[in-house]
């Protein structure tokens, strides 16, 4: 989250020199620098520090929230990429279990874990919208969720003012699955329209919508434990 503006307007104010205030981005940097997230994804282990490895971003509070609040790892092992993401999320100011979406709803998990190459190309996506339609055998499957886990959550005052510091100690999990390949197979399209058909004759959907192994559709179970500040805008 990028303060410049505000930063400029504060030294004016204050009739400052801004070469002798650190920039917004050296702030934020030395906020984020003790940063720390550890994964496994599968069997493999993922660790990460600091705001170039773990990344943390939200539009602001409001109304007792973090609202469009997100966590990421980004770090780079064997030759490849790693990136894992909790998408953006509402995330109550208070310790507790949350599950997204809430588990009495129907839908899945934005959540994702790719991999990619050295130079950024996709290799593979394992995303909670693919293991919904390839392993959830129910409407409202509690496997399809991400969830959250917030063992401390601290709101203090921050430096900038309009602005709260969030310190988040937790963990979260979620389920995703990938194909193999960028677009699904014309088998696995064809299994999910005979699916489809069979689910107008019986007059219920079956589920899951398409056929795991004739997609080829493979599933990563990612867990991941955090303990990140921020400094968040207070929205009005």
């Amino acid at each position: 989250m990028k303060h410049l503006t505000v930063l400029t307007a504060l030294c004016m104010l204050a009739a400052c020199d801004p070469k002798a205030a650190p920039s917004i981005e050296q702030q934020t940097a030395a906020l984020n620098a003790g940063n720390t997230m550890n994964c496994t994804a599968g069997d493999l282990a993922l660790s990460g520090t600091g705001p170039e490895q773990v990344g943390i971003a939200s539009f602001g509070i409001s109304g007792g929230n973090l609202t469009a609040f997100g966590l990421s790892l980004n770090v780079e092992t064997g030759g490849k990429v790693h990136v894992i993401s909790t998408s953006l999320l509402t995330l109550p100011l208070h310790a507790g279990t949350f599950h997204v979406p809430p588990l009495d709803s129907n839908g899945m998990s934005y959540a994702s874990y790719e991999i990619r190459t050295a130079e950024r190309d996709l290799l593979r996506n394992y995303g909670g919208t693919t293991y919904s339609q390839h392993f959830s055998p129910l409407e409202i499957d509690p496997e399809a969720k991400l969830k959250v886990q917030v063992d401390k959550l601290d709101v203090a005052a921050a430096d900038l003012p309009g602005f709260k510091r969030v310190h988040a100690v937790g963990s979260f999990q979620f389920n995703g699955a990938a194909l193999p390949g960028p677009e699904p197979s014309d088998a696995c399209m064809h299994d999910g329209i005979m699916r489809s058909m069979e689910s107008l004759k019986a007059g219920k959907r079956l589920l899951p919508l398409f056929n795991a192994q004739v997609c080829g559709a493979e599933k990563k179970h990612i867990q991941c434990k955090f303990d990140v500040v921020g400094d968040f805008v207070t929205q009005q």
